[in-house]
Parts: C-alpha cells; sequence; structure tokens
C-alpha cells in the first residue's frame, strides 16, 4: 500500500492512494453521493483513518450545491412513537451519511412555516415532516417551495407531496375483526372526534369496517383524545352502558382515562365491557399491559420516508405524489378478552 504525503494535511489523493482506488472512487465512497460497492466502500473507510484525512463537508457542498443533510420536523409531544420514528429517520439517513437537522414545533400550533424556513436557512437538501394539523401540512410544503418533501402521519395534505401513513381501512378492520372475535356486536367511540378532516376519515373507516362485519356503531361520544377526554367520555357514557359491548378510544391516554372511570364504579373490564385503543402511545412492550391497543408502524414509516425522499428515479412518471399506507398490529391488554388458543388465528 501507498504511504500518505509527509508534507500537509491527508488529502483525497492520500485516501485514494492508500486504498488502492482513483479519487472518483474514493470521493463517492466518503460523500455518499453515488454507489460504491462495500468492499471498496469499506477499503476507502479504512484509508481515512489511516492517513487521518477528514471529509470536508463545507468544502463538498459548495461544490455540489448539496449539503448532505436533511432537515426532520416533529410536534412536541412526550410521546414514545415519535421517538421511535425520529430514531428510524436518524438511523436511515445515518447508513447514507446524511446528517439530520431535528425541529420540533408546538403541539397547538397552527402555523409552523417558521421551521421550514429555518431548514431552508442551513440549506437542507429535502425536509421530512410530521404535521400537528392539515393546515401546518399544507402551509410547510408552500414555504418548502423546490425542496423536495415528504410527510409522514396522519394531518397531511397527501395530494401535494409524497408521504407516509397509517393503513386507515386496515387498521380500523383490525380493530373491529378483533373485537367481533371477541363477541362484541354493539360499540361507541371516545376520543375519536376532532376539528381535523383526518378524525373523520379514521372514524369513517371505522364505520365502514364495522358494517362489513354487521356490527353496530353507537353514535360517537364526546371528548378530546387526552386522558381527561377519556373520562368525560365515560362519565357521559355511564347512563347508557345497556347494549353496549365494548369502546374504541382514539388512543391509549383515552381508554386508561375511560378504564379509571369504569373501575370507579365497579364496571368489570374486560368482563362486562371490552375497551380497545387506536394508537398505541407508549410504544413499549411491557408485561401485562392494561390496554388493548394498535401499534402504528412508526420505524417502517421512518424509513419508507428515507427512501422516498432520496430515491426520486421511483417517483412516477408524471410527478403524481406517491403515497405509502403501513399496517399496525394488535397488542393484546387486559381491556379485551384473552381468546382460547383454539379460537386463535
Amino acid at each position: 500500500m501507498n504511504t500518505p504525503s509527509p508534507a500537509g494535511e491527508p488529502t483525497l489523493e492520500d485516501v485514494a492512494k492508500y486504498a488502492g482506488v482513483s479519487i472518483a472512487t474514493a470521493s463517492r465512497a466518503l460523500s455518499g453521493s453515488r454507489h460504491v460497492s462495500p468492499e471498496r466502500a469499506k477499503r476507502v473507510a479504512e484509508a481515512s483513518r489511516a492517513v487521518g484525512y477528514r471529509h470536508n463537508a463545507v468544502a463538498s457542498a459548495l461544490r455540489s450545491k448539496r449539503t448532505e443533510t436533511v432537515g426532520l420536523v416533529l410536534p412536541r409531544y412526550s410521546t414514545a412513537f415519535l421517538s421511535a420514528l425520529m430514531e428510524s429517520v436518524s438511523s436511515g439517513l445515518n447508513a447514507r451519511g446524511i446528517s439530520l437537522v431535528l425541529r420540533y414545533s408546538e403541539p397547538d400550533a397552527i402555523h409552523d412555516h417558521d421551521n421550514v424556513e429555518f431548514l431552508l436557512s442551513r440549506r437542507v437538501d429535502g425536509i421530512i415532516l410530521c404535521p400537528p394539523s392539515e393546515l401546518a401540512s399544507r402551509e410547510s410544503v408552500a414555504a418548502a417551495g423546490s425542496v423536495p418533501v415528504v410527510q409522514v402521519g396522519r394531518f397531511i395534505d397527501t395530494d401535494r407531496t409524497d408521504s407516509v401513513g397509517l393503513d386507515e381501512d386496515g387498521a380500523m378492520s383490525l380493530t373491529i375483526s378483533h373485537l367481533v372475535e371477541r363477541g362484541v356486536r354493539r360499540i361507541t367511540t371516545i376520543g375519536m372526534m376532532g376539528d381535523e378532516a383526518a378524525f373523520a376519515r379514521r372514524l369513517e373507516a371505522l364505520v365502514s369496517a364495522a358494517a362489513r362485519f354487521g356490527m353496530e356503531v353507537e353514535k360517537p361520544l364526546p371528548g378530546d383524545p387526552t386522558l381527561a377526554g377519556g373520562i368525560e367520555g365515560a362519565e357521559h357514557l355511564l347512563p347508557d352502558l345497556d347494549g353496549i359491548d365494548a369502546i374504541v378510544c382514539g388512543n391509549d391516554d383515552v381508554a386508561l382515562g375511560a378504564l379509571a372511570v369504569f373501575k370507579l364504579h365497579k364496571i368489570r373490564v374486560p368482563e362486562d365491557l371490552q375497551v380497545m385503543s387506536v394508537l398505541d402511545v407508549q410504544y413499549t412492550d411491557v408485561p401485562n399491559r392494561a390496554v388493548t391497543t394498535l401499534r402504528h408502524p412508526w420505524p417502517a414509516m421512518g424509513r419508507e420516508a428515507v427512501r422516498l425522499l432520496l430515491d426520486a428515479r421511483s417517483a412516477t412518471a408524471d410527478g403524481t405524489p406517491r403515497r405509502m399506507s403501513l399496517a399496525p398490529q394488535v397488542i393484546q391488554g387486559r381491556s379485551t378478552r384473552e381468546l382460547e388458543p383454539s379460537h386463535q388465528r
């Protein structure tokens, strides 16, 4: 192997000579701008460390007009599932030699274009958004201009950019199927109403799935998608519980609020009444968990968002935004009945 030049800082030419590759190959391997075989990439990385070469990201950006950075905007919720999304996006970008610039938006933010404008001032090559509202989605996409954007989650305008989200129809069918297998014939909901169109879409998907299974759905109960909303909705329901077999809640917090009310009034769950959440906010595997819930595939959503953002080659020929809809899984808890092994699928 060649040794680095004795004078001055190690150069890309030194790395290429040490690794036994061309300067162009060494540059591609270190920048991640184009594919290099794993064997050559490993040799270049080892050569870079051996000669003490440091990749000058600023100079590279000036030459290529790319900064090899991507912005991620998340709502400032204290929920584990958003941490799972962030970790997935960060890992996906890091594997490609791309840095992440993270920004948070307030959960009740009406406008969120300031975060996008900040990222543009950092000259990011693309942006992944998880908007807190559909208005914030539209404004953020408009603010991004020509910079590529992929949106993740529920409160998004899917007609404007590529996006990744939950398969709502499949998720609600999974919910209803789980309850039907446990003898449920009549349900109501708490914490599934809201001003955003996304609330209406999810509720419509639930009602449609129930109809396919011959299940009755009572008028949705009021209540915010919070612990307090679950308490309020359950208290509102108490006089009219006769004939209700199960309650479908907007998320785990709503379900926990409802469970607290039922326990106080000595209503047995799941013997007398079953409760299920359609959003796992804990995103942790704990034994004997209180609430049966739907775990959304946030890590997979993050990976798909990175793929869509970076793989322009798979974009549709006519520029139509791509939509990836991923399926959740049911996580069994104490709030719905356990099936005998012979009755499980």
